[in-house]
């Protein structure tokens, strides 16, 4: 589907300043290989505000009316700083960090095929539109998304790449199937689907004469995992509810796969698995989500772009790894305690990475004042 960011948004992380993986020399020259495949793409930066003296005029009196968490305009305040007629240095800086033309249009500044974009599915002003060369519009950050970023360039730039990255290879495979769904298939219909595709395949798991058709049910459960995002990004429909079902479904089928493989396993052969390497994967998957909630609670609260990060942070195990270790370990159950103590480590690996990264940042922010749970007590 798109885009720009593909296969190098790991490298192009790293220009995010707080994150300082690899050093200047590394990063320039992927910075550099990175701009040259993508610099034809563009991102649309899209106002709640007429660009005419009658439409700023208009703008000004909302936003002094408005109570600061209800800017009429995040994208004013993302790139402007609110009230101001000049660009913040900060947003140049920011947007220097963009591998892609960034233009900023205002409403009535707006061509008819983003016009109609806009209207055919339902968007509300503000917003971020991406579109590659030769390719169709994509919404990367919805109103909502920018007024939860828009007075943090470093929390803007970690959810403009992971949106872009999650318009990668999938979207692009998916676009064309999504395009033809009839109006009444909704993604949230689609991620139910590939919960009772998921749980069907965690039951055939268990009987060993069915062990195909789960391998069968388990790639139907991820090829519909694929659409449901990608449909709700192409009609720009993603919403928080669906991004919570969405995980929750998944961690679902996560979660039992490997124990129904096992009991599978032992019907099969009348012996007994392994199961202390199937308990310590099910124990690294709920540390590692434990992590990644906390981290996002804080995050949300103190609005803080290097908490951000952390959850930004590449591991061994992700989402597309761990579709195929599953696989793997339908493919060949008899390997199921090989194969758990090896997803363990890897899991753990990135649970370690993060630990690392976090506990200072954490640490910072005790040095600047009490975490929000103290000051709530």
């Amino acid at each position: 589907m798109i885009f720009f960011l593909g296969h190098q948004i790991r490298a192009l992380r790293v220009q995010v300043p707080i994150i300082r993986q690899f050093s200047d020399t590394e990063q320039s020259n992927q910075s550099l290989q990175f701009m040259a495949q993508s610099a034809r793409s563009i991102i649309y930066i899209l106002y709640n505000a007429n660009a005419s003296i009658i439409g700023k005029l208009d703008y000004a009196v909302k936003k002094l009316r408005a109570a600061p968490e209800n800017s009429p305009c995040s994208a004013c305040d993302l790139t402007h700083g609110g009230l101001r007629l000049t660009e913040t240095k900060d947003w140049t800086t920011t947007k220097g960090n963009i591998p892609a033309t960034v233009k900023q249009l205002h409403r009535d500044e707006l061509s008819q095929e983003l016009l109609t974009f806009v209207s055919q599915n339902g968007l509300r002003y503000p917003m971020v539109l991406g579109q590659p060369p030769s390719g169709p519009l994509q919404v990367l950050l919805t109103s909502e998304d920018l007024s939860e970023v828009s007075k943090d360039h470093t929390a803007f730039l970690s959810l403009l790449f992971k949106r872009a990255e999650e318009k990668n290879w999938k979207d692009r495979l998916a676009d064309p199937f999504v395009r033809q769904f009839p109006e009444w298939v909704t993604p949230g219909k689609i991620t139910l689907a590939a919960l009772n595709a998921g749980l069907i395949a965690c039951l055939l798991a268990s009987i060993p004469s069915y062990r195909r058709w789960a391998l069968g049910f388990w790639a139907l459960n991820r090829l519909l995992d694929c659409f449901d995002g990608s449909l709700a990004r192409s009609k720009g429909a993603a919403t928080e509810f669906g991004g919570f079902l969405d995980l929750l479904c998944d961690f679902i089928v996560y979660s039992l796969l490997p124990i129904f493989i096992g009991i599978g396993q032992e019907r099969l052969t009348a012996a007994s698995i392994g199961w202390v390497a199937v308990a310590t994967l099910e124990a690294s998957f709920h540390i590692n989500n434990f992590i990644l909630f906390y981290v996002a609670a804080v995050a949300s609260k103190r609005k803080d772009g290097e908490l951000t990060s952390v959850t930004m942070t590449p591991a061994l195990i992700e989402g597309f790894e761990a579709g195929l270790c599953f696989t793997v370990m339908l493919i060949w159950p008899s390997m199921i305690t090989l194969w758990s103590w090896l997803m363990s480590l890897a899991v753990a690996i990135g649970i370690v990475q993060r630990v690392l990264i976090l506990m200072p940042v954490l640490r910072r922010l005790d040095e600047e004042g009490t975490r929000p749970s103290e000051k709530s007590q």
